[in-house]
């Protein structure tokens, strides 16, 4: 291998352990998430290995990792327009499980209904001021 392979690899390890890092998980947790060993995601991390093309989807798929900043440190490291606040996301979550489902859709029903009938009787209010 040539010395501008290694160096490649190792750029792109590089940024692999940034990304690692930026979504707060540590080689055994990131390793365990896709079922293989730590020493992958080591090896990955030092330029020893390169990312398997299903991980490179997985990370796009559930991170919005922007595969050319990984590659090439073209860009920024998450696809724009893609990322989503965690709080969303939890709720997506919570949204998987049937009964909380249901809960949050009620919840959300009686906002509506609760703002619609205070935009209501503002527009009441607003329109006795009118006619006094």
């Amino acid at each position: 291998m040539s010395n501008k392979e290694i160096e490649v690899k190792e750029e792109i390890g590089s940024r692999f352990r940034l990304f690692r890092e930026d979504i707060g998980k540590a080689q055994h947790e990131l390793a365990a998430e896709l079922k293989i060993s730590q020493s992958t995601i080591a090896n990955i991390e030092r330029g020893k290995a390169f990312p398997n093309i299903n991980y490179l989807h997985y990370f796009y798929n559930n991170y919005q990792l922007n595969i050319n900043w990984l590659l090439i440190g073209q860009g920024d490291m998450f696809s724009k327009g893609k990322v989503m606040d965690e709080k969303y996301l939890e709720l997506i979550d919570l949204m998987q499980v049937p009964v909380i489902e249901q809960l949050i859709l009620a919840k959300l029903i009686e906002i509506k209904v609760l703002l619609k009938d205070e935009i209501k009787a503002f527009y009441d209010k607003k329109n006795e001021e009118k006619g006094a």
